[in-house]
């Protein structure tokens, strides 16, 4: 055969999908298959199907897998019991079908199909074996057991010389028990034990030695209780015993007595006691679906045959052991020697012939170079596009004569080509809603994933009552990139430029040509352009550790300027000690910075700035960096000193100089080196001008407003860093030539878009784009650490939700307008910290804030006084009530304030402080403009303090399901993003600013423009529109922006609808699909071949619309 192109050879391509099912055997006794069946076998034995679906259904949603326990439970047994084994599994599959929608239903049983939760189970068997091993038991009542024990295990060890593979067997459980309690300190077989052991848990726990471990992927029971002792039930679900444990388990569990997991697992030998319906599955061997098998048959060899039997008609294939149901040349020889037996020889004669003939194979180069175009056209026009290119790319041989003899469609031709100009020819993409998919990577399991993360979400959205286009819609949106890094806007007085490149005369010889930064250069080499491109400014306290190795990035900078390099330096000083007063005052400026300054004058910090000042006002900028690079030399008299001790001596001294100034640098170091300084220029005797400036306040000032402009931006907790153009880095010496060769790609690039021209002042475009005015590490993260999201889709969507029942409060005037952030405050109504957080958070809406809404969730621990209760039950009375007036923010603020006085600061709460404790809040009430009616009504008489308990008690629950945190936490979740630990030293109103514009910029102003854009009234005409409320569009969004922060795809994505469609791509709509595929193809590629089969399968199960563009390559 007869090519120069890649099509002419022979490659056999066999794409396997495993499924269970029933695989037809080769008909004929002695029939001998052409086709290769290749069946991959799992190391570890079955699993039951039963079992698989829980933990299919636990993966959706955990409540999931106790609905179906129930919903088992209650099922006729006898209809379990008379059912085949293909009746069970449409019964497991109607049962927790019946818990999904349509959509996941279909998946789900695919999924199951695929026995993709036998893994799983096994780690539950894992997991059983190490619990029995734990306590090893020992029946003696029967004295031969040891012995009968010995010898199975001479038989198990046998096997396994032969089976040494087999990984994840079955445990088996003492005297034939099928399920057992691991509790930590014991394990019980017996209902009866397990009743004694609840009588009191606590005491049992208190005695043993460690409480069994729980993972994030085991079950534990919704109405558990976080602080009860931990009870861990392995057992299958279908047993009587587990049945019989599962029933006493919840009502202890609802009663608070313990913590209720479940370990799936069937022991060896209870296969009968599960019933036929829990057994389906584990007895069989396990087939691992999904896998591709590629075989490339290629023949060297040249072989002499005897054709002389054919001439005397003889066949040289025995019909009775060739496989005559393969198609040869369009016929199916099996059919026709049932039809004409008696023509058997001369049947097979011919058969042989069409085999052996290589007439009609024989292909012309000239024919093969619009092999591509006519594949394509053929897949286009099939009645089954996607399953024609499946048979096509894995029969390629078989088809390839009649494919070059298809008169070829003009049109589907130019369109390739006009196509081919955008995209190279052969490549194939895929992307799903707006996502590409790495397909040399993507297997059909990782598939499976990404398509239920995305029917997931349509699931969740729509019972949001959010109509499909609307979902398909957000399922397609890309975030805004983030190419625009977040940057510090640090424009102010307070930084102290040493140099610039626009102004200065040493640089007036040097080009002014933008341009010249797109030109190549030698590596290393710099580009000397009259134009501020690069901003490093260092923030440091000048008296610290950290703030000392920074001053001698100082001396480097000053070595840099005067060799002309091609940046613009400055610097921002402060003093940690100020800012430690203001953090202490709990951020009353004012305060701090009129407070009496007598400890001032020994901060070593505070000197250095206000001689830094007198310096830069008197004699210059570059004498004012002189003096601190004369600071730093004096600092090195100190690391010499250091370095004549012993080295242990060494290592305490910088451990108690890191937040010691006055053991770091002296005063005298620093009189030193500011006479050394202005000693030369000084017309006067410095030592004069040092008692006078002690006595100046205007310095001084300055020298607080630079601290206080440090706190406000949030920099301190940095220590020292590095602003290069507003991007935060550190602030060591090899970092600055690193930060400036990462920010020059971003200026060429928006200089070669000509989005920055020789006239753009480059540090005001960048940070009023990007920039923001508070830096907070928890935050604005980093690509090393990400931040941590939650759904709040089920705690909304779920029957009882203490969500469901949180009341907003609103920026004055603003509590009709629809606020797309959401900050929720959690806060632990017996801590200081959860006070101060309260407090910022109503400071923060005091500030004003058009965007974003808060609700706060108080927990506490079980002792909670009365006092605590009191304050809760009245925070919830004004915010459900009073939340339009216009002073309630003013009132809260008061009533924290009282509160923190009367629970930390007073004596003792008794019951007797009662009625002075409401008269307090009524006061207050009646002050800020609210009636005092409703506290008075509500409080003394109508309150019970086991509502609020019961109230904490659901927080807390909240907090263990969604957070994993203890009750006693203090954190804030926006929009599903979670911000824990809190400092409540530096965590400010300031930092809730922050988080609303970081998180309304990068995840939830594309959602809400979608959101807006919805005519509800004509999609929804009988809703009421009453319910159409502002509360209720923030709610979705504060859902939907929640769940899509919690998809894992990737960002990037491909413009398809560049592509001309008309002629030469497969197009499947499907109007009510949430899911949509776009697609570029090479049918006849490793690339088409695997994608093919994995899209049959998607139009199977997920029935989403697909827009396949067919791009062969061309000859």
């Amino acid at each position: 055969m007869e090519s120069c192109s890649r099509y002419g050879f022979c490659v056999l391509v066999l794409f396997v999908f495993l499924c269970i099912g029933e695989i037809g055997s080769v008909t004929g006794e002695n029939r001998r298959p052409k086709n290769v069946q290749v069946a991959i076998r799992a190391k570890w034995s079955g699993t039951p199907l039963l079992l698989e679906a829980g933990e299919l259904l636990s993966k959706e949603r955990k409540d999931l897998f106790w609905e179906f326990i129930e919903v088992w439970h209650h099922a006729e047994k006898d209809d379990l019991d008379s059912c085949t084994a293909k009746g069970c599994t449409k019964i497991i599959l109607k049962h927790a079908s019946s818990l999904l929608s349509e959509q996941l239903a279909s998946l789900f049983q695919f999924s199951l199909t695929l026995r993709s939760a036998s893994p799983r189970l096994v780690l539950y068997r894992q997991l059983a074996e190490e619990s029995l091993s734990s306590f090893p038991l020992v029946d003696e009542s029967n004295s031969n057991l040891e012995v009968k024990e010995t010898l199975e295990t001479n038989e198990n060890l046998e096997t396994k010389k032969f089976d040494h593979l087999l990984v994840g067997a079955n445990p088996k459980g003492p005297a034939g028990k099928c399920c057992w309690v691991d509790t930590g300190g014991a394990l019980f077989f017996d209902v009866v034990e397990l009743l004694l052991w609840l009588r009191s848990p606590t005491e049992c726990a208190e005695d043993s030695f460690q409480q069994p471990e729980l993972f994030d992927f085991d079950h534990i029971h919704f109405n558990s209780n976080i602080a009860s002792p931990v009870a861990i039930l392995y057992g299958a679900l279908g047993t009587d015993c587990f049945k019989e444990f599962h029933v006493n388990f919840v009502q202890a569990a609802k009663e608070g007595k313990v913590k209720y997991a479940v370990r799936p697992v069937l022991p060896s030998g209870c296969e009968a006691k599960v019933g036929l319906c829990g057994a389906v599955g584990a007895t069989d061997s396990l087939n691992l679906g999904g896998y591709g098998v590629e075989l490339a048959l290629k023949n060297m060899e040249y072989k002499a045959m005897d054709d002389s039997m054919i001439k005397k008609g003889v066949t040289l294939e025995d019909p009775r052991t060739e496989d005559l149901s393969q198609e040869v040349r369009g016929f199916i020889f099996s059919k026709i020697l049932e039809r004409k037996p008696e023509l058997t020889s001369e049947i097979m004669t011919f058969r042989d012939y069409l085999l052996s003939s290589t007439i009609s194979d024989t292909l012309d180069v000239w024919e093969l170079k619009d092999l591509g175009h006519q594949t394509a056209q053929r897949i286009v026009h099939a009645s089954d596009p996607i399953q024609s290119m499946q048979e096509i790319n894995q029969n390629f041989p078989s088809v390839v004569s009649s494919l070059s003899r298809m008169k070829l469609n003009d049109s589907i031709k130019d369109e390739i080509i006009a196509n081919q100009r955008m995209i190279p020819p052969g490549k194939s993409l895929m992307a799903l809603n707006g996502a590409l998919i790495n397909i040399e990577d993507i297997d059909l399991y990782q598939l499976l994933d990404l398509i239920h993360q995305e029917l997931s979400l349509a699931d969740q959205f729509s019972k949001l009552k959010i109509p499909p286009s609307v979902i398909r819609k957000l399922l397609s949106t890309v975030p805004p990139s983030e190419s625009n890094m977040i940057r510090i806007d640090f424009r102010s007085t307070h930084v102290h430029y040493l140099n610039n490149l626009e102004e200065d005369a040493m640089y007036k010889r040097w080009r002014s040509n933008l341009n010249e930064i797109l030109m190549p250069v030698f590596p290393g080499q710099l580009r000397y352009i009259r134009k501020n491109l690069f901003h490093a400014v260092y923030v440091l306290d000048p008296a610290t550790s950290c703030g000392l190795e920074a001053l001698q990035v100082i001396e480097m900078i000053t070595s840099m300027y005067e060799n002309s390099f091609p940046m613009r330096f400055g610097v921002i000083l402060y003093s940690a000690n100020f800012i430690e007063k203001i953090e202490i005052s709990g951020g009353d400026l004012q305060a701090s910075a009129t407070k009496d300054d007598s400890q001032v004058k020994e901060d070593v910090s505070s000197l250095i700035i206000r001689l830094f000042f007198y310096i830069k006002e008197n004699h210059g900028t570059q004498s004012a960096f002189q003096f601190l690079s004369n600071v730093c030399a004096g600092y090195s008299i100190i690391l010499l000193g250091y370095m004549l001790t012993e080295i242990t001596e060494i290592n305490r001294l910088r451990m108690e100089s890191a937040n010691s100034a006055d053991d770091a640098l002296e005063m005298h170091h620093v009189e030193g080196a500011f006479v050394e300084t202005v000693l030369p220029k000084a017309n006067s005797p410095p030592q004069n001008l040092l008692l006078k400036l002690e006595k100046e306040q205007t310095f001084k000032e300055h020298a607080q407003d630079s601290s206080i402009f440090v706190f406000k931006l949030g920099l301190a907790k940095m220590q020292c860093c590095l602003l290069m153009n507003g991007l935060v880095h550190d602030s060591s010496e090899e970092v600055l030539m690193n930060a400036m060769n990462e920010e020059l790609p971003r200026i060429q690039e928006q200089v070669y878009y000509g989005q920055i021209s020789s006239y753009t002042d480059i540090l005001d475009k960048f940070l009023s784009e990007s920039g923001i005015n508070r830096y907070n590490p928890q935050i604005v993260v980093n690509d090393k650490v990400k931040p941590r999201f939650i759904s709040l889709a089920s705690s909304i969507l779920g029957g009882e939700s203490v969500l469901k029942d949180v009341n907003y409060l609103h920026s004055p005037e603003t509590i009709d307008d629809l606020k797309p952030v959401t900050h929720l405050l959690l806060v632990n109504i017996t801590s200081k910290k959860g006070i101060k957080l309260l407090r910022e958070g109503i400071r923060f809406l005091i500030g004003g804030s058009k965007s974003a809404r808060l609700g706060v969730l108080f927990s506490g621990s079980n002792d909670v006084d009365l006092s605590s209760l009191l304050f809760v039950k009245a925070f919830e009375i004004t915010v459900s009530t009073y939340s339009h007036k216009k002073k309630v923010l003013d009132f809260l603020d008061q009533l924290c304030t009282f509160y923190e006085h009367m629970f930390f600061l007073a004596s003792p709460f008794t019951s007797e402080s009662t009625p002075a404790f409401i008269d307090s809040i009524c006061r207050f009430a009646e002050a800020n403009g609210l009636s005092s009616e409703a506290y008075r009504s509500s409080l003394p008489h109508e309150y019970s303090a086991g509502e609020v308990r019961k109230h904490l008690n659901e927080v807390a629950q909240f907090l263990y399901r969604q957070l994993g945190m203890e009750s006693d936490v203090n954190a804030v979740i926006t929009n599903g993003r979670v911000i824990f630990p809190i400092d409540e030293n530096t965590f400010l109103s300031h930092d809730l600013n922050l988080l609303e514009s970081v998180e309304l910029k990068h995840r939830i102003k594309h959602i809400w423009e979608i959101i807006e854009e919805v005519n509800w009234q004509d999609i929804y005409p009988d809703v009421d529109p009453d319910r159409l409320t502002s509360k209720f569009f923030s709610d979705i969004i504060m859902v939907v922006s929640s769940s899509m922060a919690m998809r894992d795809r990737n960002s990037e994505s491909a413009r398809f609808e560049i592509l001309s469609a008309e002629y030469s791509a497969v197009i499947l709509n499907n109007e009510n699909a949430t899911i949509h595929i776009d697609a570029v193809i090479d049918p006849l590629t490793p690339s088409g071949q695997k994608l093919s089969p994995l899209l049959r399968v998607l139009q199977k199960y997920a029935q989403p619309s697909m827009r396949i563009v067919l791009n062969p390559l061309v000859s």
